[in-house]
C-alpha cells in the first residue's frame, strides 16, 4: 500500500512537472513574440532615422548650393559696370530665380507627395501593430484561460485522489492536506 501512495505521488509530481513545462514553454513563445516585434519596431525606427539623415544632408547640400549661386550671383552684379549690362544680369537672374522657384515648387510638390505616402505607410504600420498587439492580447488571455482549466482540472484530479487516500496514516493526511473532497466540505 505505501508503495502505492509513493507510486500515485510520484506520477502525481511528473504530471505536475509537465505542466510546469508547457507552461514556461508558452511563456517562452509569448516572449519570443513580443522580442520578435520589438526588434521588427527597432528596425523600422533605424530605417526611418537614417532616411531622416538623408533628407538632411540633401538639404544641407543643397543650402550650400543656393548660398554659392548668391555669392557668385554679387560677384557678377559687382563687376558690371553699364546699367545696360546690369538690367540684361538682372532680367537674366530673374528668370533664373523663376525658374529654380518653379523647381523649387516642384521639389515641394514632390517632397509632400513624399510625407502623404510616408504618413500613410506609417498608418498602415501602426494598424498593423495594433491588430498584432490585439492578436497577441487575446493569445494571451487564451492561455491564461487554458492554464485556468488545467489547474481546475489538476484541483479535481488530486481532490477524487484523496477520497482513496488513507487519511488515518501522516502520509495520506500530508498529501490530501488542503484537497478535501467537495462532498465533504
Amino acid at each position: 500500500m505505501l508503495s502505492e501512495v509513493a507510486t500515485d505521488s510520484t506520477a502525481l509530481l511528473r504530471t505536475q512537472m509537465k505542466s510546469v513545462w508547457v507552461l514556461v514553454f508558452l511563456a517562452v513563445c509569448a516572449v519570443v513574440v513580443v522580442s520578435f516585434q520589438a526588434i521588427q519596431q527597432e528596425i523600422n525606427i533605424r530605417r526611418m532615422g537614417k532616411q531622416i539623415l538623408l533628407n538632411t544632408q540633401e538639404v544641407k547640400t543643397m543650402e550650400d548650393e543656393i548660398m554659392k549661386s548668391k555669392v557668385t550671383m554679387q560677384k557678377l552684379s559687382s563687376q558690371l559696370i553699364p546699367l545696360d549690362r546690369q538690367k540684361i544680369q538682372l532680367t537674366k537672374k530673374m528668370e533664373e530665380l523663376v525658374r529654380e522657384k518653379e523647381m523649387s515648387v516642384q521639389n515641394l510638390d514632390t517632397c509632400q507627395t513624399q510625407k502623404i505616402e510616408s504618413e500613410q505607410k506609417k498608418s498602415v504600420k501602426s494598424s498593423e501593430f495594433d491588430a498584432l498587439r490585439t492578436n497577441l492580447n487575446a493569445q494571451i488571455q487564451k492561455v491564461q484561460e487554458e492554464v485556468q482549466s488545467l489547474q481546475k482540472q489538476i484541483l479535481e484530479r488530486d481532490t477524487k485522489i484523496c477520497l482513496y487516500v488513507d487519511k488515518d496514516r501522516e502520509q495520506g493526511r500530508a498529501l490530501c492536506k488542503d484537497k478535501a473532497p467537495a462532498s465533504n466540505a
